[in-house]
């Protein structure tokens, strides 16, 4: 909430995700984390409006040999309808490749179903937000579960982010979310750290995460 807003105000927004996208390739063509089955990431707006970005993703993978699926993609609906028909071409070109996209964020301001529908998106993300009363209230689990039966009934996957307790958890897998995501389960964590919590964990986890 705040390092990201400053990166994009001070210009280096576009500068820091695409070493993002750097490290990542390198992280997942190491070998070190043979666990580690693919990273989602999230693209600026600079980098999706930015005529370069499929050629330099293509550059990215071959340099790295990684086959594209590894790779997902996280956009906020805010970047997506910047310009539509741009947005909608570049992504139907980086699915033929293999690469699969996330809407980022749902439930947010910005939120509204024609995104999803109109877009080739693999996986909707239901924005922290949306669990903060989760599942005390009432009111808040007939919108989760209804968003979770919706998505899937258009066969698009579900994240959950933001889960912070055991009761989220056991209510969001019972009600057959597919992905599981917040500090419940981890906390950002340096790269010699991550192979013995995918060790550790990634066996007795359900839903995946």
């Amino acid at each position: 909430s705040e390092f990201i807003p400053l990166a994009e105000e001070s210009g280096l927004i576009d500068e820091l995700s695409w070493l993002v996208v750097e490290e990542v390739c390198r992280l997942l063509s190491s070998g070190a984390l043979p666990g580690l089955e693919s990273v989602s990431i999230n693209l600026s707006m600079q980098q999706f409006l930015d005529p370069d970005l499929i050629p330099r993703l293509r550059r990215c993978l071959e340099h790295y040999g990684l086959s594209p699926d590894r790779l997902k993609i996280e956009i906020t609906e805010r970047v997506a309808v910047q310009d539509v028909e741009r947005t909608a071409s570049v992504m139907a070109q980086l699915s033929d490749l293999g690469i699969y996209f996330y809407l980022d964020d749902f439930g947010t301001g910005w939120s509204n179903l024609s995104c999803a529908l109109d877009m080739p998106f693999q996986c909707v993300k239901l924005d922290h937000s949306l669990l903060t009363t989760y599942p005390d209230n009432p009111q808040s689990c007939r919108l989760v579960h209804g968003l979770i039966s919706l998505f899937h009934e258009l066969d698009i996957q579900v994240v959950a982010e933001g889960v912070e307790s055991q009761a989220q958890a056991d209510a969001l897998t019972a009600c057959g979310v597919d992905w599981l995501q917040g500090y419940y389960l981890a906390r950002p964590m340096p790269e010699e750290e991550l192979l013995p919590f995918l060790q550790n964990t990634q066996k007795e986890m359900s839903p995946r995460v």
